[in-house]
């Protein structure tokens, strides 16, 4: 059997509970790689790891909060020896709204 592309890797993977983030996580394994996968929401990120296996962890964290977004690297130094790939993928949704009726609160956490 050849090793997978990714055999080794240490990938994080931000909103990594919601349906992409597992799909991405799912595809990082499968080609060897060891994931951690970082959101909010906990039982979410427990069923993942379950669902996916021993090649998966987790941490909760908010990644619009610099002291979490230091902690979650800090995790996957300790767990995976480093990170190799970061896949930015946590968002959330603003409101719909033209232009000058955005709310700027709403927009800066868009963004």
């Amino acid at each position: 059997m050849n090793a997978g592309r990714l055999q080794g890797k240490a990938t994080v993977i931000t909103g990594g509970s919601g349906t992409l983030g597992r799909a991405m996580a799912r595809a990082f394994v499968r080609e060897g790689a060891r994931v951690l996968l970082v959101d909010l929401d906990v039982l979410a990120l427990e069923e993942a790891c379950r669902v996916l296996g021993d090649a998966v962890s987790f941490v909760a964290a908010d990644v619009t909060q610099p002291t979490d977004a230091d902690r979650y690297i800090q995790v996957a130094e300790e767990r995976y020896g480093g990170v190799d790939v970061l896949v930015c993928n946590a968002g959330v949704e603003g409101v719909v709204k033209d232009i000058p009726g955005y709310p700027l609160e709403v927009y800066q956490r868009v963004m």
